[in-house]
Formats: C-alpha cells, sequence, structure tokens
C-alpha cells in the first residue's frame, strides 16, 4: 500500500530587521523546515518541523494509522 502522507521539504528565509541608525542590513538567512503533506487532498498536516527526523517520525505514525483504519473499515 502507497503511503498517505509524505514530508515535503519546504525554504525558510528569515529576514533580520534594523534599527534607526544602522548603516548595513544583515543578509537573510536561509534555512528549511518540514511539513507533512497528504497525497490525497495536497493539503498540509500540522504546523511544520525543523527537524527532518521529527517530521518522518510524524509521517511514519500518521501513515501506519491510515492503514490500520483502511484494514479494519
Amino acid at each position: 500500500m502507497e503511503d498517505i502522507y509524505v514530508v515535503k521539504h519546504c525554504n525558510k528565509i528569515i529576514i533580520r530587521g534594523r534599527r534607526a541608525g544602522e548603516a548595513g542590513h544583515p543578509p537573510p538567512d536561509a534555512e528549511c523546515w518540514y511539513r507533512i503533506a497528504d497525497t490525497r487532498t495536497n493539503g498540509f498536516i500540522g504546523d511544520g518541523y525543523d527537524v527532518e527526523e521529527d517530521a518522518h517520525r510524524a509521517c511514519r505514525q500518521l501513515n501506519a494509522r491510515s492503514q490500520v483504519k483502511a484494514r479494519q473499515g
């Protein structure tokens, strides 16, 4: 059975502000975060994860629950 939920890598850009009187503007920080996507609806589940392994763990749990319901139903 194919997994319903998959982990998607998303880009996150953090823009730092500057205060009045500061001459330089620091460059934005490029980071990433992870979201769980529902392949049936193309929607996202939850708020997202900063650590990839946390996202994969939650994704495995969701897929395991959905397979149990499919077998029972």
